[in-house]
């Protein structure tokens, strides 16, 4: 399979939110500390690896291999976190990541440019915030005639917020003024001093920026919950299906055992992060280049819940047809076949 420099997929670096705070990209990812020591040379080189993003929803991630629920079907797996999106097409195109987090429109560019992964599950249903300086702005109407500082142009969030605006009764390109840069990690900096009126940030940005603002004694106020807002215009309430587990179709076809296994100590890693939210981000921090307190801030705000693709395929698909009303291509050249959906 090849990724032509000028395709969508290149362009889009989907994954931003999270790797886009700085230390994302710098890190050295340790890997993840297994109780009794660790594996032989022969042993690590051939167990299983569980691929997580590089933010905070991995801590579910993190938990399912950290459970031992595993350990059985697929002795000595291990958790890691992808360090960019190169480094996950490089797997993907390769057959080397078997089991891998991504954003779900990605899986579905992936299937349909040829790779056939396939979407085992959905952990995460949104993570946009509007943030503002002053209190307020409440609903999306608020922000007319502001200066909005946001990230990641002609992408998911991008185009997400371009929605809402839309639903709303706002023009993006005449009631509000956009001003983009690169990364969520660039936005925050640059509004903590001064820049825009309000800023659109992903988690676990938008936590970093209230830590850094309580810090320097400045105001910040997480004021609208886009995924709320997305939710009372779909009838749906508040599920954007971003983020999920994917699979290899081969590793699938081989191993349909592990693949049911991993879900299953997904979904009861969703419930135990719930409940455990401190916990969640100590043992997440040790995979990802972000600090615990900020990972187990950031949890409460990213709509964990863990459903397999099949059960919330009604809802991807929505998001798939929203999304397209903007940018056609976005998924690849339409929705993906039933087999995409494992469950």
């Amino acid at each position: 399979m090849s990724f032509s420099s000028q395709s969508r997929l290149d362009r889009r670096n989907m994954l931003k939110w999270g790797a886009g705070l700085g230390a994302v990209a710098a890190a050295s990812l340790s890997p993840f500390a297994f109780p009794g020591g660790t594996l032989s040379a022969r042993a690590e080189a051939e167990a299983l690896t569980l691929w997580g993003i590089p933010a905070s929803p991995s801590a579910i991630f993190a938990r399912a291999v950290a459970s031992g629920d595993l350990e059985a079907l697929a002795p000595g797996m291990r958790f890691d976190v992808w360090k960019s999106t190169d480094q996950m097409r490089a797997g993907i195109a390769s057959g080397d990541f078997k089991l891998f987090a991504t954003s779900s429109y990605a899986a579905a560019n992936f299937f349909n440019r040829g790779a056939g992964t396939v979407m085992v599950n959905v952990v995460t249903w949104g993570v946009l915030y509007v943030m503002a300086r002053e209190e307020g702005i409440e609903r999306i109407e608020d922000l007319a005639g502001k200066h909005v500082l946001l990230s990641n142009k002609n992408e998911a969030p991008d185009l997400l917020f371009r929605l809402v605006l839309k639903w709303s009764g706002l023009d993006p390109d005449k009631d509000v003024r956009l001003d983009y840069v690169g990364s969520p990690g660039e936005a925050v900096p640059l509004y903590l001093a001064g820049r825009g009126d309000v800023a659109i940030l992903h988690e676990p940005a938008s936590t970093a920026a209230l830590f850094r603002a309580k810090k320097a004694g400045l105001p910040l106020y997480r004021s609208i919950d886009i995924t709320e807002v997305y939710g009372r215009y779909t009838g749906r309430g508040p599920r954007i299906p971003q983020v999920g587990l994917a699979v290899n179709p081969a590793f699938l076809e081989e191993k349909p055992e592990i693949v049911r296994a991993v879900h299953e100590a997904c979904v009861k890693a969703g419930q135990w992060t719930r409940d455990h939210w401190q916990e969640a981000g100590a043992l997440a921090a040790q995979s990802l280049p972000l600090p615990a307190p900020l990972i187990a801030a950031s949890l409460p705000f990213v709509h964990l819940d863990v459903q397999s693709a099949k059960e919330a395929r009604a809802d991807i698909e929505l998001y798939f047809d929203h999304l397209m009303s903007l940018d056609p291509g976005i998924v690849g050249g339409g929705k993906p076949a039933a087999e995409f959906y494992w469950g």
